[in-house]
Parts: structure tokens; sequence; C-alpha cells
């Protein structure tokens, strides 16, 4: 518990300095936290000998790396000549002929490397690309938005608060299993508890910092129902990441973060949480 505790804090502080500084650094970061967490994942298949062609997806990190970076900058970028590659680039025909040969590269694997790779090999690879890096990158789609800065710290307080919660609350009251073949720690209180917890943190953060103290006029229902949405799928995102590890025989992804496992243990809510915050931030508000 105290190692879970201190390593807790170190991240919080971590992810305050992170947030505070220009836009791009949290896109770094963003890039560094797929790389390390994609290579968690395609360490953990290989348990069960699927081979993930791992240089295709470190390539797709690079690929999301330079979006974010010329994202960012794109005001500042208009009359340069790395705006204009960049929009060159990331044009939509591009974007369609990189999907493309990452597509063809891969499955040329089957014909001349066939002896290495399997399709579930490509298969994993492609899922490996989607789970992490893509999942990942809403947490910097959100921070550009207008008023990025106290939003994307709705996915952040919505996603540990339901972590915090479901833990304490299972703890002290879970007696329930809730899904014993995936995760025999999950309880029917601890889930309860998280979802309870989010909407109270979501909605406390919301109207005390986000509106009070930002300015943001946000109807305070809306904190409410994106808190029920972070704590309902905050716990689906940490399911799915325990029925991978159930699937491949492992209890963490790895050991980078003491009494948290792997990278890729500490945001596997959050992977979920960002996309659904996003969308739902560009459909309802």
């Amino acid at each position: 518990m105290k190692k879970r505790i201190i390593s807790a804090v170190l991240a919080a502080i971590a992810l305050i300095f992170i947030m505070i500084q220009p836009p791009f650094v949290m896109g770094i970061t963003v890039f560094a936290v797929s790389i390390v967490a994609l290579y968690e994942f395609y360490q953990s298949v290989r348990k069960v000998e699927y081979y993930p062609v791992r240089i295709v997806g470190f390539f797709s990190c690079v690929m999301f790396l330079l979006y974010i970076i010329s994202h960012s900058f794109a005001s500042d970028l208009i009359e340069t000549t790395l705006g204009a590659l960049s929009r060159t680039l990331f044009q939509r025909n591009i974007v369609f002929l990189i999907i493309y040969i990452v597509i063809f590269y891969l499955m040329m694997q089957l014909i001349f490397n066939k002896r290495q790779f399997t399709l579930d090999d490509i298969a994993v690879t492609l899922l490996g690309i989607i789970y992490v890096p893509f999942l990942l990158s809403f947490v910097f789609l959100v921070r550009c938005m207008d008023n990025g800065f106290e939003l994307v710290w709705i996915i952040f307080v919505g996603t540990f608060s339901t972590d915090i919660f479901a833990y304490f609350t299972g703890k002290l009251f879970g007696k329930r299993k809730l899904l014993p073949k995936i995760s025999p720690n999950k309880t029917v209180a601890g889930a309860i508890g998280g979802v309870i917890g989010s909407i109270v943190c979501t909605t406390a953060f919301g109207y005390f910092y986000a509106n009070l103290y930002a300015g943001i006029n946000i109807p305070h229902f809306h904190y409410i129902l994106i808190g029920l949405i972070c704590g309902v799928i905050a716990q689906l995102g940490d399911w799915a990441a325990s029925a991978i590890k159930r699937s491949v025989g492992i209890k963490d992804f790895g050991h980078i973060m003491p009494g948290h496992g792997g990278l890729l243990d500490r945001i596997d809510s959050l992977l979920f949480v960002a996309p659904a915050i996003y969308f739902y931030l560009q459909f309802f508000i």
C-alpha cells in the first residue's frame, strides 16, 4: 500500500507539471507513454506466442507524434516550410496512403515472412495500435480544444476518482464478486462506489473550478452526466485490460510503477474514457 501511495503521488506531481506546460509538452508525453504502453502490450501477448510486427506499431506512434506536434503549432506554422510539410503530410489522401502502406506491409509479412509472422500476429499488431496510441491520442485532442486546459482535467478527475473510490469502497464494503473469472478482486460495491465517486468529484471539479474559477459556462447537469460516463467507462476499460491479462496469463503488464504494475496498467481506464469525453464535448457542449 505504501509503495502504491508514493507512486500515485509522484505520478500526480508529474501530471500537474506536464499540464501547466505548453500543449506540445503533453503531445510529446502522450507519444512517450504510447511507446512504453504499446511495448508492454506487445510483450504481454508474446507470453502466449503471438509475435506482433512491433516496428509497425512503433511507426504508428511516431505518426501520431508528428500529427500532435503539427496540430499544436498549427497557427504558428501556417507560413513556414514545416507548416506546408505538415499540411501535405496530414491531408486526407496522404493519411489514407499511409494506412494503405501499413496494411500492405503487414500482409506482405504473411507472404514473404510467414515462418515468423502469422495472421494472428498481424491482428494483434493492429489491435495494439488501435488500443494504445489511437485511444490515448484523444487526451491531446481534448487538450487542444477551446478551454482545453480545464476540460482535459475532467478526463483525469473522472478516471482517477473512479479508480480510487472503487478500490476503497470495494475494500470496505465489497462482498459480492462482480467478475470473478476476469478480475477476482472486483466487487459490486466497488463498482457502485466508483461511479458515485466519479459523479461527485467530476461535478465538484466542474462547478468550483471549471465554471466558477475558470469561467467556463457549462450547465451543471453536463458534469453529472460526464461523471456517470467516466464512472462506467473507466471500469469497463479496467475490466478489458484485466481480460487481456487473464488471456495471456499475467498479473501486470509491467513493473515500471511500484504498486501499480506497468504504465498500461495505470492508463487502461483512461484509454476508454478520453475518447468518450472528447465525443461528448464535441456533440453535446
